[in-house]
């Protein structure tokens, strides 16, 4: 049976959603303050199809198909038989509960209420309307045909079932859902807020200079963008909003305190690409850092630094790499990383997400390397606590670790150590094999070393014993039951 979606706001954010939904297969109301202000969102959307047919990603009768499915509102009773509303307004709750308030009535009664809201309360939209159980965040991420995350979120009193066809909705859009409840910033403006705020610390403290400190995150790290361009890409003004938000609602504890470095760009009008200028200057070729500061040594006990210096290892994409990296370099990863991890570890514990919503929300929502659920069990869990607590003696209280890090029971310590000592049994007889054949090959070689680096686990041992080395920070898991021995 067809089915038809509403969307309410056909700005960028409300015509991407049409058009992922209509290229979906469902027809498609689209309203707005007026209907010359819907027809540009149509136009837009005509525009998105355009492309897609240029660059060969969609057939001429696919486009036209998606094309008609998709009309604008001349009256509210054009909402009538919609099966699902979804408000795309500007982040207001004014605006918001005014224009559902004019097409709720109008709906059937099986139709689900969805907010767009990025950080708004989902339950306090129901309630105002009048529909507290059949409201539910559907909150997804610019620009919506690309990115792949929707956040679906429960208010207070959604009925489960609402949520529940929410889920399947989105995903049957071809989406990745992560499901939320009705929180502060939800999952990803929650757990994201540390990675850029710690970034712009470690520049305040003058352990590293922008430049240095995004291409540490990007090339040691794994991630595309570094914190601080990143924060230029977003826009200053909005990513600190979003910050003091999300920081007083949730009863401004420190770690998701406002950085001053960043205020201080908000307040001199330098919001990023947007205005030529934030922490880098985009006029120039290539941008420059606009901010300095004040370069300070490292001091660190030697045992804290062993401490770090394990952490960066361990969570480096490239290991051998992160061994060549300054102490400040090693510092910056335990900092930033260590304050992504506490923070994804307390949204769980508070019970906004588990941690496999929270992995799937930081991929794709903000295109992390690895969800901090992860990235805690690769570098192991004992390890994570260790660096947590070194910097909360060394940086500040902010790091004190009020959760341990999530993770199932490990299996008995000895079968634990029988399985270790079997494992580096085998990597030793696999380094031996391999060098033996390169040899042979080449005898005149002075011996070449083997290049092995992870083994499949022996399989005489179950694989949750080998994901507890893992947690343990033992081993680092390579995919498809392969390891490798960590220092």
């Amino acid at each position: 049976m067809a089915q038809q979606l509403s969307v309410l706001g056909a700005g960028t954010m409300g015509a991407g959603i049409a058009q992922v939904a209509a290229q979906a297969g469902w027809s498609v109301v689209l309203a707005d303050r007026d209907e010359t202000t819907a027809r540009a969102g149509r136009d837009r959307i005509e525009a998105a199809l355009e492309r897609l047919l240029e660059k060969g990603r969609l057939r001429a009768a696919e486009a036209e198909a998606v094309r008609a499915r998709i009309s604008v509102a001349a009256a509210p009773a054009d909402h009538a038989g919609s099966d699902l509303l979804l408000e795309a307004a500007p982040e207001d709750m004014a605006t918001k509960i005014a224009i559902l308030r004019a097409v709720v009535p109008i709906l059937p009664a099986h139709a689900i209420i969805a907010t767009n809201t990025s950080s708004l309360p989902v339950g306090e939209i129901g309630r105002a309307i009048g529909e507290p159980a059949r409201t539910v965040g559907m909150h997804f991420f610019n620009p919506a045909p690309i990115m792949r995350l929707v956040e679906v979120i429960a208010g207070p009193e959604t009925a489960p079932e609402v949520v529940e066809r929410t889920a399947q909705i989105a995903t049957a859009w071809g989406k990745i859902v992560a499901r939320a409840t009705d929180t502060p910033g939800f999952i990803v403006n929650q757990v994201a807020r540390p990675w850029y705020l710690e970034a712009f610390r470690v520049l305040e403290d003058g352990l590293l200079g922008a430049s240095e400190i995004d291409r540490v995150m990007r090339d040691a790290c794994g991630f595309r963008m570094g914190p601080l361009e990143l924060t230029d890409l977003i826009g200053q003004d909005v990513n600190a909003a979003t910050t003091r938000s999300v920081w007083e609602r949730l009863g401004r504890p420190d770690l998701l305190a406002p950085a001053p470095l960043q205020e201080a760009l908000v307040c001199a009008g330098d919001l990023g690409r947007k205005t030529g200028r934030g922490v880098y200057d985009t006029g120039q070729d290539p941008p420059a850092e606009t901010i300095t500061v004040t370069p300070r040594p490292v001091v660190l006990a030697p045992e804290d630094a062993a401490i770090i210096d394990r952490f960066a290892v361990r969570a480096a994409r490239d290991v051998a790499a992160a061994r060549d990296l300054t102490l400040a370099a090693r510092v910056t990863i335990a900092r930033v990383l260590g304050a992504l991890f506490l923070q994804a570890m307390r949204t769980q514990a508070a019970g906004v997400a588990t941690a496999d919503d929270i992995d799937r929300a930081m991929i794709h929502g903000v295109n992390h390397p690895r969800g901090p659920f992860e990235w805690i069990a690769a570098v192991g869990t004992a390890c994570v606590h260790d660096t947590l607590q070194t910097l909360a003696r060394a940086v500040g209280p902010r790091f004190a670790a009020q959760v341990a890090p999530a993770g199932p029971a490990a299996p008995d310590p000895e079968l634990l150590r029988k399985a270790l000592r079997a494992f580096r049994t085998r990597l030793k007889l696999k380094r031996l094999d391999d060098e033996s054949r390169l040899n042979s090959r080449n005898p005149l070689s002075g011996g070449t070393r083997s290049a092995v680096v992870a083994i499949m686990a022996p399989r005489e041992f179950p694989p949750a014993v080998w994901e507890a080395l893992a947690r343990e920070g033992k081993l680092r898991s390579h995919g498809g039951g392969f390891y490798e021995l960590l220092p």
